[in-house]
């Protein structure tokens, strides 16, 4: 692969071991007890992995998307789920803040989050709809020297698990025009009128602790903002869609691992002294099939992230593979299920919760229709 390089092969390594010895052990208590992997988290820190694309003057390694894409990739093929919550501590809550803060609002926040020392959660969603800011609720009111925040947020990931949540109110009348009128908040967990309420049930990306937070006069210091006040949601969109790209790995490593799952399977299920895979050619077929379209989506991930290195907008690009990488993924867990038969359906194999959590990336982080009608205007 074009993409490989001795250090590269290294981060593959690494990333490889960490994912057998410590997302294992973590994703079975994700699935079985709802268990949020905070260890294994602050592990990945202490690696440095989650500092792979963040600037060194932060505690990052100033590394490249392609290295950070690889480490994404080989978790994901252990759990997409913890994918994700590796994804959302590191490239989506430290890449957000490096980009639209100053060096002394930010410096501080990103250094704890890089070394796994301090877990971030974003706050957008409202029952209006996440992307549907007029008619957002949450608002704050300057008094003084300190803001008070009212309002409450639904479906956030790392819901009372996270040590400080970024937080998008409104602190003016919301301009659809200019998108002026929301400002993103710096609050900490323990800020008093900061409340927790009911963790959800979902069918996939099991221990993500995803739930609602409410806010009553909860007070902040002036200061505790990133970026500017009234202007943060053009700031955010312009900063966050080429992060959508991450989903590329995970969505790659997940559909790689069940693929590979099935393979063994099919070589390794004997019926009359015959394996599936020797006494089926409808099996070779479809499985042949499903790695084509696999190693076509590599191609696209890794040649994206290339471009991101280069220093190209990939927005567009980023909401494509969101978009297709769930799709495949439901797709190739979707056909393994079938090829290993009713065992497919049983947890203990490995394989029906990636189907579940394929699903869930059609929705997560935006829905993928929201996101192609939002690519339309960027495209065209």
């Amino acid at each position: 692969m074009w993409w490989m390089n001795e250090e590269r092969q290294m981060i593959v390594a690494a990333a490889k071991e960490f994912a057998e010895q410590e997302v294992a052990p973590a994703a079975k208590l994700m699935e079985e007890e709802e268990k949020y992997p905070r260890e294994a988290i602050r592990k990945l820190g202490e690696l440095g992995m989650l500092g792979l694309t963040i600037k060194e003057e932060y505690g990052g390694a100033g590394a490249d998307y392609i290295n950070y894409g690889l480490m994404i990739e080989e978790v994901s093929k252990v759990s997409h789920g913890f994918g994700l919550l590796a994804y959302l501590a590191s490239e989506l809550t430290l890449g957000l803040i490096e980009k639209m803060g100053t060096p002394e609002q930010v410096g501080e926040l990103i250094k704890k989050g890089v070394s796994g020392e301090k877990l971030y959660g974003i706050c957008f969603t409202e029952p209006c709809g996440v992307g549907n800011v007029a008619e957002y609720e949450t608002n704050a009111v300057l008094d003084g020297d300190e803001w008070v925040i009212n309002g409450g947020k639904i479906l956030i990931t790392n819901c009372g698990v996270a040590d400080t949540y970024f937080v998008v109110a409104k602190t003016s009348e919301y301009d659809p025009a200019t998108l002026r009128g929301l400002t993103y908040f710096v609050v900490p967990a323990d800020t008093p009128g900061v409340k927790f309420g009911h963790i959800e049930n979902k069918m996939g990306w099991h221990g993500s602790s995803t739930g609602q937070i409410y806010f009553d006069d909860v007070r902040i210091p002036k200061d505790a903002i990133i970026g500017e006040v009234d202007n943060a949601w053009l700031p955010l969109n312009v900063a966050l869609l080429p992060m959508f790209a991450t989903y590329g790995p995970m969505n790659l490593g997940s559909m790689e691992a069940v693929w590979e799952k099935t393979m063994f399977f099919l070589k390794n299920r004997i019926q009359q002294g015959v394996s599936l895979w020797d006494a089926h050619e409808s099996i070779r077929i479809d499985m042949i099939e499903m790695w084509g379209k696999i190693d076509n989506y590599r191609s696209a991930v890794y040649s994206a992230l290339e471009d991101e290195n280069r220093g190209e907008n990939i927005s567009a690009k980023s909401i494509a593979l969101k978009k297709e990488g769930a799709d495949l993924l439901e797709y190739v867990s979707s056909k393994c299920i079938e090829l290993h038969g009713g065992m497919g359906t049983v947890y203990e194999t490995g394989i029906e919760r990636f189907y579940r959590d394929a699903k869930m990336g059609t929705v997560g982080c935006g829905s993928n229709r929201t996101l192609m009608n939002n690519m339309v205007g960027v495209v065209f």
